[in-house]
């Protein structure tokens, strides 16, 4: 009996044995047959990793170009000045009235300011160059006693254009003889102050280039031009109402200057 039990133990563990092989061979044949596939993949992520780092790389490469490259700008101001001799002079020249009855303080005004007219002609001054500044009526008083009526005050002023300058402290002397005694202002001016506004804006540009010359090594390419603004300093006199010196009056010089922006490439 004891054999028999024997036995059967034996078969039943000879029939587990097969029983367990058979059934563990397919997962090892699956896991044999799967690992070639999961090695091929993860040797294929390193090498998909580093292309990604070259496309990274080269782009960072062609922007870092890309901003080497970009043309940089600078902007400077640039000036000029130049100096110009006044060839012309606008001048005020008036006459004052005053009498108690009116119609004389008009006809004593109005005479003295046609003969001023008149030698302004005969000075080869045209008819166009000469007008009247200023005219007024008024009546005058003396306030500090009682408002006491003093008469009636006739102004009027005349401007001429003069180009003769060198006679032009005689043309004025004259003409207070002939009766005028007030004188507005003397300006002098220049009649083609183009040209020398435009010598200016040489000079200007010139300055511009000498400074951005300075800030940069690199060659250099003008991209726009803005025009700032133009001076012109022009010698300007006033006479008191005595005129005692009209004899010496000088013309002087003229500053012309030129402002600009430049942007450089």
């Amino acid at each position: 009996m004891k054999k028999i039990v024997s036995k059967l133990l034996c078969l039943a563990l000879v029939f587990a044995t097969l029983f367990g092989i058979a059934f563990s061979s397919p997962v090892a044949l699956t896991v044999s047959a799967l690992s070639p596939e999961i090695t091929d993949s993860t040797q294929q992520l390193p090498q998909d990793t580093t292309t990604q780092d070259e496309n990274s790389t080269t782009q960072e490469d062609d922007s870092s170009q890309v901003t080497q490259d970009a043309p940089r700008k600078i902007m400077v101001l640039g000036g000029g000045k130049v100096t110009a001799q006044p060839d012309v002079a606008y001048v005020e020249i008036g006459v004052e009235s005053l009498n108690a009855d009116l119609q004389t303080a008009l006809d004593e005004n109005n005479q003295i300011i046609s003969s001023l007219i008149d030698y302004l002609q005969e000075k080869n001054v045209a008819e166009d160059d000469i007008k009247t500044k200023y005219y007024s009526i008024y009546q005058k008083h003396d306030y500090s006693a009682s408002d006491r009526f003093l008469g009636y005050q006739v102004s009027s002023t005349l401007e001429f254009k003069c180009t003769d300058l060198n006679n032009l402290g005689t043309y004025i002397k004259d003409l207070t003889s002939l009766g005028a005694n007030r004188l507005g202002c003397i300006t002098f001016d220049c009649q083609d102050i183009t040209s020398y506004y435009q010598e200016a804006l040489k000079l200007a540009v010139e300055d511009a280039k000498s400074k951005a010359e300075a800030l940069s090594s690199q060659p250099l390419t003008i991209v726009k031009i803005i025009e700032e603004n133009v001076y012109t300093s022009m010698p300007y006199r006033m006479m008191e109402t005595s005129l005692s010196n009209a004899s010496t009056i000088l013309k002087g010089t003229m500053k012309v200057e030129a402002k600009i922006k430049v942007i450089f490439e």
